[in-house]
Parts: structure tokens; sequence; C-alpha cells
């Protein structure tokens, strides 16, 4: 009985582990971000960094704000226009107030995420 005791402890142990570990930063966002935006702003950590979360907040909150930033670039403008961006803008917001300049979190590279896609 004590064996099986320490193994539900064991795997308990590990499952808070890996749920931490998990939710240090949203990965379906920071790959969405990298796919659409990484071509031109470089890493997701990087760029937002960039401005605050109440920046980020009115440009993802504003309407057209986004546009207008990007408005002489066709390759973001079809980014910011693609079903994928539309549907999961709340998210991209999300991670960006989550990781930007005064938020407090300071992601280098995990061994998965690095690098710049130019």
């Amino acid at each position: 009985m004590k064996k099986n005791g320490w193994i539900l402890l064991l795997y308990i142990g590990f499952f808070c582990t890996c749920t931490s570990a998990a939710e240090r930063y949203d990965t379906k966002a920071f790959r969405i971000v990298t796919k659409l935006c990484s071509p031109c702003h470089g890493t997701p950590f990087y760029m937002a960094k960039q401005i605050d979360e109440d920046n980020w907040e009115y440009f993802f909150k504003t309407p057209g704000e986004l546009e207008k930033i990007h408005k002489g670039n066709t390759q973001a403008l079809s980014s910011l226009k693609s079903s994928i961006f539309q549907q999961k803008k709340k998210r991209i917001m999300k991670y960006f107030i989550n990781n930007s300049k005064f938020s407090g979190s300071v992601h280098g590279c995990d061994a998965n995420f690095c690098g710049t896609h130019h």
C-alpha cells in the first residue's frame, strides 16, 4: 500500500509540474503571432515588449487602429484580415498583454521558440 501511495504522489507532482510549465505562456497565440507577424516584427516576445498593456489593449479594442498602423504593408493587412487572426484576436491580445513591457514576465529562449523568422 505504501508503494502505491508514493507512486500516486509522484504522478500528482509530475502533473502539477507539467501544468505550471505549460501555463508560462500561450503557445497557440505564440504560434499564430509567429506565423502572421514575425516576418515583419521579429520574435513574438520581442514584439510584445515594445509597448505596455494599455497600448496593446488600445490597438486591439479600437476599431481600425491596427489597420491604420499597417496601411502601407499589404502582407500585414492580409494577415490582419485573415480568418485565423479574426477568430483568435482576443487570445492574441491577451498574449501581448501578458508579455508586455511592464508585465513583469521575462521570457527568454526555451529551446522551442527561438529566433526570428525573416
